[in-house]
């Protein structure tokens, strides 16, 4: 393997990932700079971030037209005339596919309990963890078994494992999404020029982390959709027309996210529908206007002047040991408003 700024470029990312996972030396440096495309409220992202980054540069020498795993495959006739562009169709397909699924099983879960798919679902056991079709973690939880493992029981990263048991056994297709992704996004550099090769390993990067981790609507899973877009629509000589379908189509998912953020948004009251409930719930402290019981369902609305994310981590506190989860209504104008924040 020829040792190259690519080469070398893979090894620091990799050392970088190294001591983010085992110190916090660099988490002050290296957290305001990831916090803007990975919007990560724990150094889990981070540590992801660049060992993919790191373990991608690294392999990139072996994914070229003239490596030998390139040439073996183009024994096989179907991949023969393959370019790069071909992988990288495969991977955008792939990744569409997978965001797609992540958005149906975050409505089941919805449909399953009868509530609003506006709402933001918290499974409070074994400990709190969130989801929603803005921001899913549903195949975060698919994969916590294999997290938990690898990161052990001390670590304060959240896993999603409190989502697993909601999530249905087809969320396991991330199994085979993932390494296809990867391993197609690796033939897909082909022999572009370095920067070309980095942004594309940029965009898978972030690409694996959103669906991971935040789902098609997420900050990283745009990043690297427009990305992939990019370089796939790319072309030599380079002109700005290229662009303009990979520009439009990202321009109306971050449209879809706001339009979903205002019509979903309830500015009367929070609706919160408690599920599991183990015994009367401590609930005086909230301003609450209705309560009503359904079966295993406890529902209640709570004024609408507290900020959304404030009430969120609120009532995880005050329902952690009590209840199994619960849905809450949006409110995205609470950000804006006089409300109680955090």
């Amino acid at each position: 393997m020829k040792i190259n700024r690519i080469f070398l470029l893979g090894i620091i990312f990799i050392i970088i990932s190294m001591f983010l996972f085992f110190t916090d030396i660099l988490t002050p440096i290296i957290r305001p700079f990831t916090h803007i495309f990975l919007m990560g409220s724990s150094k889990g992202k981070d540590i992801l971030f660049f060992l993919l980054m790191g373990t991608m540069l690294l392999l990139s020498q072996l994914f070229t037209s003239s490596s030998y795993l390139r040439l073996k495959l183009a024994k096989i006739n179907y991949f023969k005339d393959w370019q790069g562009n071909d992988f990288l169709k495969i991977v955008i397909i792939t990744v569409i596919a997978t965001y797609i699924l992540g958005i149906i099983l975050e409505i089941w879960i919805r449909i399953s309990f009868g509530v609003s798919i506006y709402t933001t679902f918290i499974s409070l056991v074994p400990s709190p963890s969130s989801s929603s079709i803005l921001h899913s973690h549903i195949f975060k939880a698919t994969l916590s078994p294999l997290f938990a493992s690898f990161l052990g029981s001390g670590s304060t990263i959240n896993t999603g494992t409190a989502l697993m048991q909601y999530v249905s056994s087809i969320g396991l297709v991330v199994l085979i999404a993932i390494p296809l992704i990867y391993l197609a996004g690796l033939f897909s550099l082909d022999n572009r020029r370095d920067i070309h090769q980095f942004l594309l390993i940029l965009g898978l990067s972030t690409t694996l982390i959103g669906i991971i981790d935040g789902g098609l609507l997420s900050t990283p899973a745009l990043m690297g959709l427009s990305i992939l877009l990019g370089v796939y629509s790319f072309k030599i000589p380079f002109s700005f027309k290229n662009l303009i379908n990979p520009t439009i189509i990202i321009a109306l998912l971050i449209i879809l996210r706001v339009i979903l953020g205002f019509i979903g948004s309830n500015t009367d009251y929070y609706e919160v529908t408690i599920i599991g409930a183990t015994d009367d719930l401590p609930l005086d402290g909230y301003p609450i206007n209705y309560f009503e019981v359904h079966g295993e369902k406890t529902i209640i609305h709570i004024s609408a002047n507290y900020n959304e994310i404030f009430l969120l981590n609120e009532l995880s506190k005050t329902l952690e040991g009590k209840s199994s989860g619960f849905f809450i209504s949006w409110n995205f104008f609470s950000f804006f408003g006089n409300n109680y924040i955090s």
